[in-house]
């Protein structure tokens, strides 16, 4: 399997272990072989974006020898299940503004949820290559 080893901790678990909330928000890229590679198994609360190395930043598909999957991953703010990819809503709109959308709910769900531990926002852009 591809990913990040299983036996690696991840920022997201050093930082659950100092008593953060943790979120990701955009580019995995880390693994998805099984669902242990994926975000919210590898220390993240919540997390919203794509599991593959790149896509298109509109219909949030990946075109690879003419077949073209649907790769956009949306768990709610409590919840560890991001298979298979349901977030159909997103498809038109900019991967960025989607992404810093998704940021702006984060901090205002856990202020009101968990007023006094503090945050950990993972959120690495498409649009930065």
């Amino acid at each position: 399997p591809y990913g990040l080893p299983l036996d690696e901790t991840t920022i997201a678990e050093v930082m659950k272990d100092a008593g953060y909330r943790t979120t990701a928000i955009g580019k995995w890229h880390l693994g998805f072989c099984s669902e242990n590679y994926t975000p919210t198994f590898r220390g993240f609360d919540s997390y919203q974006g794509y599991l593959i190395g790149a896509e298109d930043y509109f219909k949030h598909t990946r075109d690879w020898q003419h077949v073209e999957g649907y790769d956009f991953r949306n768990s709610s703010f409590e919840a560890k299940d991001i298979l298979p990819p349901t977030a159909k809503g997103f498809i038109g709109t900019y991967s960025a503004y989607i992404f810093t959308q998704r940021a702006i709910d984060v901090a205002t769900h856990h202020a009101a949820a968990y007023p006094t531990t503090p945050l950990f926002t993972y959120l690495p852009f498409q649009s930065v290559h």
